[in-house]
């Protein structure tokens, strides 16, 4: 990333409808900017939360939110930066080392050896530092979901 490029995250709240996660990535399709992730988060009565990782400079990063807000499908979009302090993850870990160290960082596991499923829960640069160091252990990373800011 370039120093006038920063990493965002959008939180999205659409209606649960046909075509809103092609209308969602057609705007940031159509301006060039690619996605580091999308995930779904909750969808209940109609109504989803997708969490989009994406870089881009701070003036993209509102017009694609503008543009956005403009969809038939979109009901409210929250824009953060990654470094917020705020901004938590979760992420999912299978065969994780027998000790699990992972500074400022919930962690529970599920299971002995390489069928143990181990899940962490904290601030997202925790969280990117805890699944990095377990993937230099052996560790397999099966999800990381960032969540929206308290």
């Amino acid at each position: 990333m370039s120093a006038l490029t920063r990493r965002w995250f959008a939180f999205v709240t659409v209606e649960d409808r046909s075509g809103a996660s092609a209308a969602l990535t057609g705007v940031f399709s159509e301006r060039g900017v690619s996605f580091g992730s999308i995930s779904t988060l909750d969808v209940h009565d109609g109504i989803g939360t997708l969490s989009v990782e994406f870089a881009a400079s701070e003036r993209l990063a509102h017009v694609l939110v503008r543009t956005l807000e403009r969809l038939a499908v979109v009901r409210e979009v929250a824009l953060v930066p990654a470094d917020d302090p705020g901004v938590r993850a979760v992420a999912v870990i299978h065969c994780p080392p027998p000790e699990v160290d992972t500074p400022g960082v919930a962690a529970w596991t599920e299971g002995e050896g390489c069928e143990a499923t181990t899940v962490l829960s904290g601030p997202l640069t925790a969280v990117e530092t805890a699944v990095a160091r377990l993937r230099l252990a052996g560790s397999t990373p099966v999800a990381v979901t960032v969540l929206p800011p308290r």
